[in-house]
């Protein structure tokens, strides 16, 4: 199982902070839509990121987006360590 750690950050989507998502993507996403249930992200190769609302974005050290998905896959998926 991958762990969030340093070296990869997590964030959450709520459906109301979209700006602070892509400010945590470092502006390499743009927003394609964003509804009460999904924000569909596009990064520069033009693959759509749909996320859903409550859904998790995991990035590694570069701040390179590597998982997304909703929260029930992120509990499944991935462990949480302090550092």
């Amino acid at each position: 199982m991958p762990y969030v750690t340093d070296r990869r950050a997590s964030t959450q989507y709520d459906g109301s902070n979209v700006a602070d998502v892509l400010a945590w993507l470092d502006g390499t996403y743009t927003v394609l839509s964003e509804t009460e249930t999904t924000l569909v992200l596009r990064d520069g190769e033009g693959t759509r990121k749909p996320i859903p609302t409550g859904g998790w974005l995991v990035r590694d050290a570069n701040r390179s987006l590597v998982w997304y998905g909703s929260a029930a896959a992120y509990e499944e998926r991935w462990v949480v360590v302090a550092p």
